[in-house]
């Protein structure tokens, strides 16, 4: 039983330890990534992946209707019972209440289904041909994935101006970089190395 996933037309950008989910103007519909939904675990802050859920009057949810329920309604609920892998793929079955959900699910993302548990996903990134900043907060992204993680929206020639290594620093930036201000950003941002 491996929990349910998405599979959406994005790509992988590794920039160290950290990974980002990008959408680009190449972005084909055929091919993507597999997204995974995570909470952490309230004590130990393991992963736990949730496959399905039974609520308080025994009604069951499975697959992303499983994720989509926590999300909303599990916070009222701590004696539903949830069953979901462990990252090393170990089934198990806990109440809500044990996970910590006081905060956004945890994105996982690996090339495929069969690449279970994936990585942690740091951010989402749109990169777009002609947005009215360089680099600004949002995107087009689903409304599932934008609620539990940061989304940005970079202009094409920053994205082609700065090195993988130099994403992390850019986007801990959270006011909107002007497009007027992008050469001055980029070559402030890679020298801050």
């Amino acid at each position: 039983m491996l929990p349910p996933h998405e599979t959406l037309p994005f790509r992988l950008l590794r920039a160290g330890a950290l990974t980002y989910l990008v959408s680009d103007l190449t972005a084909d519909a055929s091919s993507g990534v597999c997204l995974r939904y995570a909470y952490p675990r309230l004590y130990s802050r393991e992963p736990f992946f949730p496959a399905m859920i039974a609520d308080d009057w025994g009604t069951l949810y499975r697959g992303m209707n499983a994720v989509d329920w926590l999300i909303a309604s599990g916070p009222m609920y701590p004696r539903s019972d949830v069953m979901g892998l462990r990252p090393d793929a170990t089934a198990d079955q806990l109440f809500l209440k044990e996970l910590d959900l006081a905060v956004p699910p945890l994105i996982y993302v690996a090339a495929s289904v069969e690449s279970f548990p994936g990585e942690p996903v740091a951010a989402a990134v749109e990169i777009a041909a002609h947005p009215p900043y360089a680099l600004a907060p949002g995107g087009q992204f689903p409304a599932r994935l934008q609620a539990a993680i940061p989304i940005f929206q970079m202009h094409a020639a920053l994205c082609r101006r700065l090195p993988p290594d130099a994403w992390p620093r850019a986007l801990a930036h959270s006011l909107p970089i002007p497009l007027a201000g992008l050469e001055a950003f980029a070559t402030a941002v890679q020298s801050e190395a």
